[in-house]
């Protein structure tokens, strides 16, 4: 890690590639990456890059503390909007401290989920003190017995948009769920989708998606890159990679180079070879 800008007790400050970021040094993969990096899984921000242009309007579910949603905010420009919705209270904190030390006035965050209903779920505070993967945390591992509520939104009823591009969905199993809260929208906008698609939920994800009469491909971006902005020859990760599908409506005939397009429900990267 290069000299932090700022330590306090719980969160470091660091100037990373795509601009300042206060992270929590116990969170064990986006925390760790940018303290250690410079950033955080650039090559998914490298795919983002290519499907989007100044002006779109965005929806990420599951934005945590916002390492991708900076630098997609800031392609947006200040003609596009971002819609940032991130239900975890310590990491909506930090999400909303990194939009602000960068400037990004064409954020709306949302202190919620995103799911097929609104409605109010139970959640627990979690301690930022404590070591974790605060990024793999679903909600169904969130709701127990507390006092504290967390609002989940159907982004038909909390968003009234003129234009939607993207949705980009990273919600630990509840991407089904998002996509039917949203299913308005995209039957309006037809916007791209870029969602993570472990091989537990990759089925139903997938029989969702093609039933929107939607194209998919595979994105696997690893987690370690060795051009990082602080130049760090370490690898943390290993061979860890994301497991993501870029979907594009059919009538848009998308091409993505380089990728291996979904073949079925059946079809995820942990199967291949066998």
């Amino acid at each position: 890690m290069t000299d932090p800008l700022l330590q306090t007790d719980l969160y470091t400050l660091v100037k990373g590639r795509h601009g300042h970021f206060l992270t929590n040094p116990q969170d064990v993969y986006m925390g760790r990456s940018i303290l250690n990096y410079g950033e955080f899984s650039e090559a998914e921000w490298q795919l983002l890059d290519q499907i989007t242009l100044p002006g779109m309007s965005v929806v990420e579910a599951g934005a945590n503390m916002g390492t991708l949603t900076v630098p997609l905010a800031n392609k947006l420009g200040r003609k596009g909007m971002l819609y940032a919705f991130e239900p975890q209270i310590a990491i909506f904190q930090l999400l909303c401290a990194n939009l602000a030390l960068n400037d990004l006035v064409n954020v709306q965050a949302f202190n919620a989920g995103c799911g097929e209903q609104p409605e109010w779920l139970p959640i627990i505070r979690l301690d930022p003190a404590k070591q974790r993967n605060f990024g793999g945390i679903g909600l169904e591992h969130l709701t127990r017995e507390t006092n504290t509520r967390v609002r989940i939104e159907a982004l038909d009823d909390a968003l009234d948009m003129p234009a939607l591009h993207l949705i980009k969905a990273d919600v630990e199993g509840m991407e089904v769920p998002v996509l039917k809260g949203a299913a308005g929208l995209i039957g309006k906008h037809r916007p791209l989708l870029y969602l993570e698609a472990s091989k537990e939920h990759a089925p139903e994800i997938i029989s969702h998606v093609l039933g929107l009469d939607y194209e998919m491909w595979w994105h696997l971006p690893p987690m370690f890159n060795p051009q990082n902005f602080f130049g760090k020859a370490e690898n943390l990760y290993g061979r860890i990679t994301s497991k993501n599908v870029v979907c594009a409506p059919v009538e848009r005939k998308f091409t993505v180079k380089g990728l291996r397009k979904v073949t079925g429900p059946e079809d995820h990267p942990s199967n291949w070879g066998r």
